[in-house]
């Protein structure tokens, strides 16, 4: 049994694609939720000092 370099260089290029698909999966699905998670934060303070404003002026 031979192993030839093109190959061996093929399947690894191969290999390190699938996985960068699959992490860069990951990694917009994770800060789609991050973000989300921001914003609803920031909606919750915006809320809150828009609330106080209005108390504030009767």
């Amino acid at each position: 049994m031979e192993f030839n370099t093109g190959d061996i260089i093929y399947q690894l290029v191969a290999f390190i694609m699938l996985f960068a698909i699959i992490s860069g999966i990951g990694m917009l699905t994770k800060r789609a939720f991050t973000t989300d998670k921001r914003l609803k934060h920031i909606e919750e303070k915006l809320d809150q000092i828009t609330d106080e404003k209005r108390r504030e002026r009767p």
